[in-house]
């Protein structure tokens, strides 16, 4: 198997040549970052090289995306008891696809009200402080789920309203967590009833018969892009209320990148289950 290199500052990316029984060129880059091209048996080297060339600005397009999107957001070396997060002062926690949440905690003396708090700095990084006189794990973790929830409330009630209105959807009213918004005049409205924010257990979203969708609170946990997917997946079901070729047909329209997006969930998905 032949190999080719595209050099670009830092960056070295191998082409690793592969002949097939076909009439096309088809170049991908692997979850390694190496990138197969695969080319008709018979082709001639000088013509694969380039062809390389001619291709190399998008092939380096989609490394970035690759590597954007190929991250693993859960760092092994985190504290776990009995396979649960151990919460304490100084524990990062992942948001939006960084582990750019602090958790503080400082203790009260007994008798004094829980509050909690959130600072963020310039460069993108929040701390979640935590003032209490409970010094439980089962308290920490709901202090923790509670702000969580409501990021997601708030992602969540955001992007439905900017994928719905690109995907033409209409509704009498959008209901999350108990808040109802109900939209301007002349705004497209949606055709689902309620959102929910919950403990999906096993599933990151879902659209039920009834038309209203839930999604896990720990939806702000994952990359943007991830996030993204999982919203307008379940926008579409609301139209197609199926995974056959029209359900993808209409995700691919919104989000031509969702197959990217459907491997990151299904290699790490699995990691937040810590939480």
């Amino acid at each position: 198997m032949e190999q080719y290199k595209i050099e670009h500052g830092d960056i070295v990316l191998v082409v690793n040549l592969i002949s097939v029984n076909t009439r096309y060129v088809d170049i991908t880059v692997n979850d390694d970052f190496s990138v197969s091209m695969r080319i008709p048996v018979g082709m001639h080297q000088d013509m694969a090289e380039k062809y390389i060339h001619m291709n190399e600005s998008r092939i380096l397009e989609e490394y970035e995306r690759k590597k954007n999107r190929n991250h693993q957001a859960i760092p092994e070396t985190m504290d776990l008891v009995n396979g649960r997060i151990l919460y304490h002062s100084g524990q990062k926690l992942p948001f939006l696809g960084d582990m750019n949440l602090r958790l503080q905690v400082k203790y009260l003396s007994v008798g004094k009200e829980t509050h909690l708090y959130v600072d963020e700095d310039s460069q993108g990084g929040r701390t979640l402080t935590v003032r209490t006189d409970n010094d439980s794990q089962d308290f920490l973790r709901y202090c923790v789920t509670r702000y969580y929830r409501r990021c997601t409330t708030d992602v969540v009630t955001r992007k439905a309203t900017e994928f719905g209105k690109k995907m033409n959807l209409r509704f009498n009213k959008v209901q999350i967590t108990g808040l109802t918004q109900h939209s301007g005049t002349g705004i497209s409205r949606f055709s689902y009833k309620n959102i929910e924010i919950r403990d999906q257990k096993t599933l990151w979203g879902r659209c039920s018969r009834k038309k209203g969708l839930k999604f896990d609170w720990k939806l702000v946990m994952l990359p943007v892009e991830v996030i993204d997917y999982i919203i307008v997946h379940e926008l579409t079901h609301l139209k197609k209320m199926n995974h056959s070729s029209s359900f993808w047909s209409e995700m691919e329209k919104i989000m031509p990148e969702y197959r990217e997006c459907q491997n990151w969930l299904n290699r790490h998905g699995k990691e937040y289950e810590i939480f």
